[in-house]
């Protein structure tokens, strides 16, 4: 599991400090879809609006040549919250928790 993770996964550490804030995940899924992993210190909160716009000058740009997609565990609502200030909005697969990136 770890060699297909390093194979199919980059990741990144924001930092604050010393501090690690949140880490990133993108995954690859075919040659157009990405699939976004976030994990988040129990008190990134304080950096909620640097993350999120971070996140949207980094994933608005992937998204000219990716199909950007989060998997988000239903009653999440901090996970949800964070999506919807991001971009991503519910998909309307039948399969819960898919989130989609969109840029309007």
């Amino acid at each position: 599991m770890v060699l297909a993770q390093i194979r199919n996964v980059d990741s990144v550490a924001v930092y604050r400090g010393d501090q690690v804030v949140a880490v990133v995940m993108f995954g690859r899924h075919g040659w157009r879809r990405t699939e976004l992993a976030l994990s988040l210190a129990h008190d990134a909160h304080r950096h909620m609006r640097r993350l999120v716009r971070m996140a949207q000058l980094t994933l608005f740009r992937m998204a000219e040549t990716h199909l950007i997609v989060a998997n988000i565990r239903p009653g999440n609502s901090a996970g949800e919250r964070m999506a919807m200030l991001v971009g991503f909005r519910r998909s309307q697969l039948k399969q819960l928790g898919v989130w989609v990136l969109r840029k309007d």
